[in-house]
């Protein structure tokens, strides 16, 4: 299929509206002003969605230092208790069995990770087979370290270890918490509830373009969100908000479904569309693929032929076109 033939989802959205004004957009020589504030708007949507990416992160390795904070705070905790009440108590001992209940625990992780986990969890279980293992050695460590040197005033450094420990972890709790909290906020913002974000368009630094060969379709969705274990394209209009979605806009959600499935082989049960007050599921069936085929063979029709004309009677889609001061078959 030639290059000249590959069709974008945007000009798909122009050609459901109208196969005259899309072609007329096709020979605009500067850029429409209305379409450069859309992409502005485009620009703050993105801006915002990075963001959860962002604080979500942000989140997450705060949690990963409020664990290591914990972890060395309750160490130095036990060590000093054992220092301290050493001649009451065999803390040594209290130590070896806490160091071989951390080092079962490892196992027993070790053996998930390799068995019973699945493969979005064997990860997660690896890391906290690692981590339980290397609390075990270092607890054994100090173990040993404690049989060796019995001192009061050792016991208090280890003490005061704890309580900085635990302030560190307070720190950065205060924080993942903070971080998770305008996640969230963005969250609901958007309307995107705890689905995972796997891509989001930006204007600054172009993502990778979804491509079709088969097709000859290509398209950017605002973002893909992952339901379950579907990738379910998202498109956001910023314009009016109508009564009900555009056929316009269906076409083009609908096309950027075509491109999920043709990128990861499995077609998403719908896409979104979400205008500034409301949001549309798109149902993805095969009459809704087919219309998109055969609205592409129209369009490279046209491309071939160029034999275009409005294909609609109303005065009011000519009112609001953007091209209609240029159509010569305008209504209004």
């Amino acid at each position: 299929m030639e290059e000249t033939q590959t069709i974008s989802a945007s000009e798909l959205e122009k050609f459901g509206y109208c196969p005259l004004s899309w072609w007329l957009s096709k020979e605009e020589e500067q850029r429409n002003p209305e379409l450069v504030k859309g992409e502005k708007k485009h620009a703050r949507i993105s801006k915002s969605l990075k963001h959860i990416l962002t604080h979500e992160k942000r989140a997450k390795e705060s949690e990963v230092v409020v664990l290591y904070f914990a972890i060395a705070a309750t160490i130095a905790s036990l060590l000093a208790l054992a220092i301290v009440f050493h001649p009451f108590f065999d803390l040594g001992l209290i130590l070896a069995v806490i160091s071989l209940i951390w080092l079962l625990s490892a196992c027993y992780y070790l053996y998930r990770a390799e068995t019973i986990a699945t493969e979005s969890e064997k990860l997660l279980a690896e890391r906290i087979m690692l981590i339980f293992a290397m609390v075990s050695s270092i607890i054994a460590v100090f173990m040993l370290f404690f049989t060796l040197i019995e001192d009061q005033l050792l016991g208090r450094i280890f003490g005061a270890m704890a309580l900085v420990w635990l302030i560190g972890a307070t720190y950065f709790l205060y924080h993942s918490l903070r971080y998770l909290e305008l996640a969230i906020i963005a969250r609901a913002k958007h309307g995107i509830g705890t689905d995972e974000i796997m891509y989001v368009d930006e204007l600054d630094r172009r993502p990778k373009m979804f491509f079709s060969k088969k097709f000859g379709l290509k398209g950017r969705p605002d973002y893909v969100v992952l339901v379950g274990d579907d990738h379910i394209p998202v498109e956001v209009k910023t314009g009016r908000v109508p009564r009900g979605p555009l056929f316009s806009h269906i076409l083009q959600t609908a096309a950027y479904c075509l491109l999920i499935e043709e990128e990861y082989g499995k077609a998403p049960p719908f896409g979104l569309l979400r205008y500034k007050t409301s949001q549309h599921e798109i149902d993805y069936t095969p009459d809704m693929r087919k219309l998109i085929l055969e609205k592409l063979i129209d369009m490279r029709e046209i491309l071939t032929t160029r034999n275009v004309h409005r294909n609609h009677t109303r005065k009011g889609k000519c009112v609001n076109c953007s091209r209609r001061k240029k159509c010569p078959e305008r209504l209004a």
